[in-house]
């Protein structure tokens, strides 16, 4: 097995699951990426259905920032989802430096910081469509967010969000069971 074969396969180990995906920096690939979270979260997790959207959002907010303002265009951009046995979600997504904006990863944070402070004492303070997610929706809901200088120049956004019983739908398997017994499908050919 090549690296490259083993860095886009689903690793099982004692802790969990591990992805490695390698895109090309294009929003073309977003939803794509999107609806695979939401499936891994949704199958391999016990996040409730809110949970599952709020965690794709932030994922698609920190892989889209790798691409717009980190990668130049159809540069790879590398990601690692993780999930851990105890349902526990981690999400590592590295850029290609090469994008037109370059900052370290200590100042990019506190600018996220300094704007998520400034929107919740004032949250119409931000009349621009800048930083509003990184901070607000990244910063606010995840357990830990950070972006890491990689040896080479380019940045590793890492966030990650634990499972707490507050993230838990407890008639999860109720609905489930009920919707399925409520779904009624007709078709009619012509």
């Amino acid at each position: 097995m090549t690296s490259e074969q083993a860095f886009s396969e689903v690793l099982q180990n004692e802790h969990g699951k591990s992805m490695n995906i390698n895109i090309p920096a294009s929003m073309t690939f977003s939803w794509i990426l999107r609806d695979l979270i939401g499936s891994l979260i949704q199958n391999d997790t016990k996040f409730s259905a809110k949970w599952k959207h709020r965690i794709q959002l932030m994922a698609d907010e920190i892989i889209n920032n790798a691409i717009e303002h980190w990668s130049a265009a159809w540069e790879v951009v590398k990601i690692k989802i993780i999930l851990y046995n105890n349902s526990d979600i981690e999400l590592l997504v590295e850029d290609s430096w090469t994008g037109k904006n370059k900052f370290k990863a200590e100042d990019l944070l506190e600018r996220a910081k300094e704007y998520k402070e400034l929107m919740t004492k004032d949250p119409l303070s931000n009349k621009t469509i800048r930083w509003r997610w990184l901070a607000m929706i990244v910063l606010n809901w995840s357990d830990s967010f950070t972006y890491i200088n990689n040896d080479k120049g380019w940045l590793t956004a890492n966030m990650l969000k634990k499972f707490t019983p507050d993230c838990e739908d407890p008639k999860k398997d109720e609905k489930e069971s009920f919707l399925k017994n409520e779904i009624n499908v007709e078709a009619m050919v012509f």
